[in-house]
């Protein structure tokens, strides 16, 4: 006796890795990008990232994170908005230096900061405080060719 049974598949087969197609270590995929569903068009719901992307992408959060901020981690996220409010000094720019590298060193996994430069942006903020650019150039610990940069204003 015969039964008909139906099967549903839900998304699609994985495809498996073509050594042909793997030219790069760069074009390997390690994580998903957030914020999940923001390119729709793109890659869908749960669209894809590499190495760069992801490290650029986490070491952006992390700036943009004041540290108390997160309920689970309180202590993610570097301390920079108290410094809006300071004297546009070498002691200021110092304790921001000291602020983003050691988060960067406890919070980034797989990349090594390279330089971290510090600019006035000469904006009034909407509060009244300063304004400031933060450039960090870092590299790949599994690919030292590679260096790219990350760029964050606070104001």
């Amino acid at each position: 006796m015969a039964t008909n049974q139906t099967v549903t598949v839900y998304g699609g087969q994985p495809t498996q890795p073509n050594k042909a197609q793997a030219t790069s270590k760069k074009d390997r995929f390690v994580g998903l990008n957030f914020p999940l569903g923001s390119r729709k068009e793109v890659g869908g719901y749960f669209s894809r990232t590499t190495d760069v992307t992801s490290v650029r992408a986490a070491i952006k959060q992390l700036m943009q994170t004041e540290r108390g901020e997160r309920v689970m981690l309180p202590d993610f996220g570097v301390s920079l908005r108290r410094f809006l409010f300071q004297p546009l000094d070498e002691n200021t720019f110092d304790g921001i230096k000291r602020e983003v590298s050691t988060s960067f060193k406890k919070y980034i996994i797989g990349a090594t900061l390279l330089k971290l430069s510090v600019f006035p942006l000469n904006i009034t903020g909407p509060s009244g405080g300063n304004s400031l650019k933060l450039i960090l150039l870092f590299s790949l610990d599994k690919e030292d060719s590679i260096i790219s940069e990350v760029e964050v204003k606070l104001i």
